[in-house]
């Protein structure tokens, strides 16, 4: 319509069109300047929408927290001083919008009004019929108002801007760890044979004090190997090494023999199952997230693992057993329930290694026995790691590493370790004089 209106109108009246070349420029500095406010105020109204939302999301999360602890008025007024915050911005940056209307409005009349005058004068003179005019007069209302729906469509292109740079910020971040240098790509784990060698690791790099500092161990294929220590000793980064959830700073881990940055990150992964601290399910059928493990499984093996899990006994107690829908998260089964069902997702993958991340706290001891006698019975060949708070969930490894902020202070099985290991006898002996009290 743009096009064609100016086409048109300098084809009716060449001398006439000249008004709308100097309302043109008129107009495009008035979309420059309000582009170049509006921009940075619709950038900051996007973070306080997202500030919003996790306000909301992180209370409707833990409301049960909330709750216990009696911090509803907190939360509200946590919640109405973030709504509060996106009003006020909201309505800075829609101001900018607001005042364009009148502004472009003013150009258009302004314009109509010259054309009529310039245009009548031709007539009067005899230069320009009445019609042709008329005529004019459409044309340069059509361009106003394709100049005016133009501006729009960059106003909004603005706050469009400013929400795809957000969403740009991750889907263009480059992973830090990829297999492209990978020397075996195609090499797969077949035994689940896993060493370090010397590796540091710092999660701030600038760090003086690293996390991990110079671990070096080797785990045997088919061994169940415990680790133990005090919270924040490095346990959880050390095992996050060998799918590569993070890499050493110095150092490197093998599994069979290879250096794990020259496998696939796929076939490595696929060899390996964990089972983190943090339970997570997710929302549809137990079914559904028990195959995650192996979209291909049986019923009948998905059975077989729920029962080494020991979880198949309270699942097949639901109504609808399998098929019963679990919510976002896993919000209708209890803590224990819900490892048990993690465990037996990471047991289906049929992993050659299975690392098992204080995944049994929320279960009670005689079922965590009843899972580590299924794990010796039916995963001989799997490669076992158990990291664990409790001394009874480790006590029976074939290997126990024991970690002290960042450092391994002793390794070998409960009886070597009970002579050689101040840290591990104490930790033992802490446990059993409370179990012996309770």
């Amino acid at each position: 319509m743009l096009i064609g209106a100016v086409i048109m109108a300098f084809v009716k009246n060449a001398q006439l069109a000249m008004v709308i070349l100097f309302i043109i420029p008129f107009l495009i500095v008035i979309i420059v300047i309000v582009i170049k406010i509006a921009f940075p105020r619709f950038q900051i109204l996007q973070e306080k929408i997202d500030k919003l939302n996790a306000t909301v999301r992180e209370a409707v999360t833990n409301i049960r927290v909330i709750k216990s602890f009696v911090r509803g008025d907190h939360e509200q007024e946590k919640f109405e001083n973030a709504n509060s915050d996106l009003k006020e911005s909201s309505l800075r940056a829609f101001r900018v919008m607001i005042t364009t209307m009148p502004l472009m409005g003013l150009a258009m009349n302004v314009t109509t009004l010259a054309v009529v005058w310039f245009g009548g004068k031709q007539i009067l003179v005899g230069d320009m019929p009445i019609g042709d005019l008329t005529a004019f007069t459409t044309y340069v209302v059509q361009i106003l108002i394709a100049l005016m729906m133009s501006s729009f469509i960059v106003l909004q292109s603005s706050r469009a801007i400013a929400s795809a740079r957000r969403i740009n910020e991750i889907i263009d971040c480059k992973p830090d760890i990829t297999d492209d240098d990978a020397k075996c790509p195609e090499a797969t784990v077949e035994r689940g044979e896993i060493e370090f060698k010397d590796v540091t690791f710092r999660y701030y790099k600038n760090s003086e004090d690293p996390v991990l500092d110079k671990i070096s161990f080797k785990i045997n294929a088919g061994e169940t190997v415990g680790i133990i220590g005090s919270t924040g000793s490095g346990k959880t980064t050390l095992v996050s090494m060998i799918p590569r959830l993070y890499d050493p700073d110095e150092g490197s881990v093998y599994v069979d023999g290879i250096d794990v940055k020259d496998y696939s990150l796929y076939n490595l992964r696929e060899s390996v199952s964990m089972v983190l601290q943090k339970n997570v399910l997710f929302s549809g059928s137990i079914m559904e997230n028990l195959k995650w493990g192996d979209e291909e499984a049986t019923e009948e093996e998905i059975r077989k693992v729920a029962g080494m899990a020991q979880a198949d006994g309270f699942v097949s107690s639901f109504p609808e057993g399998y098929e019963m829908d679990l919510g976002q998260g896993g919000v209708n089964v209890s803590g224990g329930q819900k490892q048990r069902l993690c465990i037996a997702r990471a047991l289906l993958k049929k992993p050659k290694i299975l690392i098992l991340d204080d995944s049994t706290s929320a279960v009670d001891t005689a079922t965590e026995a009843l899972i580590r006698k299924n794990f010796k019975e039916f995963c001989p060949e799997t490669t076992k790691i158990i990291i664990a708070q409790r001394i009874t969930s480790v006590i029976e490894a074939d290997k126990i590493i024991v970690i002290d902020d960042g450092k391994i202070v002793g390794i070998g099985n409960h009886a070597e370790l009970m002579k050689n290991c101040e840290a591990y006898e104490e930790i033992y002996l802490s446990q059993m004089d409370k179990e012996v009290v309770s």
